[in-house]
Parts: C-alpha cells; structure tokens; sequence
C-alpha cells in the first residue's frame, strides 16, 4: 500500500497541475484589439490653374569678332622696326604704326619719279612755247584760212601733256609705296597671331599677322527646328530684340545684352537654322572673343496653359494626379513645352487638379496617399469610435465623416441625380473590393444604379 501510494499520489498531483493550466490558457482574456488601416504615402503635391507662359529659348555660341582677318604687306622689303604692341595679344588702335619696312629703295625710287616729273613738264613747257611760236609764224606769213593742227604742234603739245601725267603717276606711285613701308592697323584691336618680325624679308602681298577688332563683337547662335515654333527669327532681328548672354569667369557668373542683327541660311549639315547677335563695344568688361556662352532669347508667350516643374512629368508625357479618394493616377498629357526647369502642359489636365509633385519610384493607379497641398497639410481621417451601424448615410464605420471638399460634391452629384463618371465607379468599386472605408450612401447609391 505504502509503495502504491508512493506512485499514485505523484501522478495525481501531476494531472491535477495540468488540469489547471489547462483550464487557465482555455481562459485567458482575449488582448485588445485596433482596427487596421492601410498606411498612405505623404506626398507634397499643388492645385494646378491656367495661366501664361513666355517661352525662353537657350542656346550656345562663341563670341567672335566683328572684323578679323589678316595683315598684309604691300610692299616687299626687310622688316626694320616693329612696334612694341605687335606682339600675340597686343592691343593696337586705328592708325598705329605696327611693322616698319626698309624705305630706302622707295625713297630712291621716288627721287627717280620726280625727276623724270620735272623733265617732262620741262618738255611740256618747251612744246607750249614752241606752239605759241607756229601761231605767230603762220600769222606773220599772212597766209589765209585755218591752220592745220600739226602746223600749230597740238600733236606734239597733246604728247607732251600725256607724258607728263604719266610721269606725275609714277611719283604718285612712288609716293604710296613709301607710305606703305609703315604697316598701320585700319580699326581698334589685337593681335591674333604673328607670321612676321624684326629682320624677316617679307614679299609683297606676304601675311604677317591674323588680327581682329576688339570693338563690336557678334556670336552665331544656332536654333533647332523645334525653337523655331516658338520664336520669329526674322521678325525678332528687324525688331532687334534683346539677347541675354551668360558665362561664368573666375567663378562668377557675368551676364551682357547683345541684340539679334540678322539670321543666315539653314547649316546642310546640322539642319539647324543660325542666327547672329550683335554685342555692343560699351561693356565696362566685355565678352572676350572665342569665349563659350549661354545665350537667352524671348520666344512666344503661350496663354491657358499649365505651367507645372519638370520633376513632376514622369516619362517625358505622364504626371500623377490625386483623385477625389485620394489616390494616384497615372495621366497622359500634351506638353507644349519643356526645358531643364519647367514643363509646359497644354493638354490632359482639368483646372484644381492635384498634382504630384513628389518624385516617387513605382507607382500603380490607386496607391493610397497623404497630400500636402500648396503647403497646407492634408487632414488626418479617424475612424468612429462608435459600433451602431446604419442610420442611412452617417451610421458608423466612418461612413458619412469624410471630410475631403471632393467627396462632398460627389454627394452633391449623386443629391441632384447627376451620374457618377465611369472611372469613377470603378475605383470606388476597387476600393470597396479592398476593404477601405466607403460611406453607406456611396454603397447603396452603386447597388442602386448597377444595372
């Protein structure tokens, strides 16, 4: 007995436990409970209006001279003296001397000129008085009638004059290429690059130096056939409308006003039409030649459009509005316009359409989300305490509470026996097959019209 109480009592005792921590699980209190709520993706987002746009087109060019080109000796000859300033980047003005050139076989050569000048009217004056000597022979003679020409030497006076004239030319001659033994520059500028120095024989019609003017430079800006709907060209050079041109230089940016001044024919290879702006020589620090800059013009102005950043068009012809449940869709729109900025849109939105303007990664039409509008904060929607149900409209569950202003005048649409859109229907179809929170009346306002 003792060795059975022993085994029996233990196991009694066990069972007795496990009876009881059965009987404590099976009555455990059931934990509380919230209600799940799908998470909504905030977004920063605008209420879109019409409005106009002055489209500004940006192009690029470089800055060149008004007048370059080269430097030419006219006379040959041993270069005997250079100015000081003829140097790569020398700056030089109208009328200064740059290159010397020897004179002396000019000079000599004048002296020659002059002399045979001298000669010549020497021997038109001997023939001057040789004539008048044959008119007073002829009328001593008392001979009648007119004298023939060759009698009174008009021939010979006429030869006399030619030959003097011709002498007066070679001095003439002679005159200017003495002269053009001194280089001058014709116009304000600098040195290009320089073929020619102190002790170097140059020929005539030699170059001896690229040069260009630094005074009123002009830049080729090229426009592709899609600019060109915008912009008048032709107009805009008569008119000569203003250029706004850009560069950074030492870090900062400069900024000058040129004027379009005329357009040039279509380039065969880059089909793109080049208009040329001219840059004014008034600038206190002006545009240096071959500098690269950006250049602005004023095209068209676009009226009853959109004007939205170019952040918020998603593949080049998309945006994503929210709709009256507060959800994305994905919209095909027209774009008018676009640069790195801004995106014009001329078709595909609705005035007081929300628009996305948050850069999201994948997205599907009906993503719940959380608006900031035009920096006003979306209202946070809570669900009814309450567990009465339906009283029509406003029972619990949330039903009637919706606070969104679109919401309401879906109410009012339905009230005044208006139809609710198709696309419309359908996402609220698709949000009552994922379980959100619709109001009663919107329930019972599709079952009504389903057929």
């Amino acid at each position: 007995m003792k060795l059975l109480a022993k085994i029996i009592l233990p196991l009694l005792v066990l069972v007795l436990c496990g009876l009881a921590a059965r009987a404590v699980i099976a009555n455990r209190p059931e934990p509380s409970t919230r209600p799940q709520f799908k998470t909504a993706t905030t977004i920063d987002a605008t209420r879109v209006k019409p409005e106009s746009y002055t489209v500004t087109l940006q192009t690029r060019g470089e800055i060149s001279a008004a007048r370059e080109g080269s430097l030419v000796s006219e006379v040959a000859g041993t270069v005997t003296e250079v100015s000081s300033d003829f140097v790569v980047g020398g700056t030089f003005y109208k009328g200064d001397v740059l290159m010397h050139i020897d004179p002396r076989d000019y000079q000599i050569a004048l002296t020659l000129a002059e002399a045979n000048f001298a000669q010549k009217r020497a021997a038109l004056a001997e023939e001057q008085a040789r004539a008048e000597q044959a008119a007073i022979d002829w009328r001593k003679l008392g001979r009648k009638g007119t004298p023939s020409a060759l009698t009174l030497r008009q021939p010979q006076l006429a030869a006399a004059q030619a030959a003097l004239e011709g002498a007066r030319g070679e001095v003439q001659r002679a005159q200017l290429d003495l002269e053009r033994t001194k280089i001058k520059a014709m116009y304000n500028g600098r040195v290009r690059a320089k073929q020619a120095d102190l002790g170097q024989y140059v020929n005539k019609g030699s170059t001896v130096a690229q040069i260009y003017s630094t005074g009123r430079a002009e830049i080729r800006l090229p426009f592709t056939s899609n600019q060109l709907r915008y912009v008048d060209l032709d107009q805009a050079a008569a008119n000569q409308s203003e250029v706004t041109l850009q560069a950074i230089v030492s870090g900062e940016t400069q900024e000058w006003k040129a004027n379009l001044a005329r357009t040039e024919g279509i380039d065969p290879a880059s089909r793109q039409l080049y208009a040329v702006a001219s840059i004014p020589a008034t600038f206190d620090n002006p545009p240096r030649v071959g500098q690269f800059v950006e250049a602005k013009v004023t095209g068209k102005t676009l009226d009853n459009v959109f004007v939205i950043p170019r952040a918020a068009l998603r593949e080049d012809t998309k945006v994503l509005v929210v709709d009256d449940f507060g959800t994305l869709q994905s919209r095909e729109v027209t774009v008018e316009w676009k640069d790195a900025d801004v995106a014009v849109i001329s078709g595909g939105l609705t005035e007081g359409e929300i628009l996305n303007l948050t850069t999201l990664g994948s997205v599907t039409n009906g993503m719940k989300v959380q608006a900031t509008v035009d920096g006003v904060a979306p209202q946070v929607e809570r669900p009814s305490r309450g567990t009465g149900g339906g009283n029509g409209g406003n029972g619990g569950n949330n039903a009637g509470g919706d606070p969104s202003a679109r919401m309401q005048r879906l109410k009012k649409m339905i009230d005044s026996g208006e139809e609710i859109p198709a696309q419309a229907r359908q996402r609220i179809q698709a949000r009552i097959d994922a379980g959100e929170t619709v109001p009663d009346w919107l329930k019972k306002h599709l079952e009504a019209t389903a057929k």
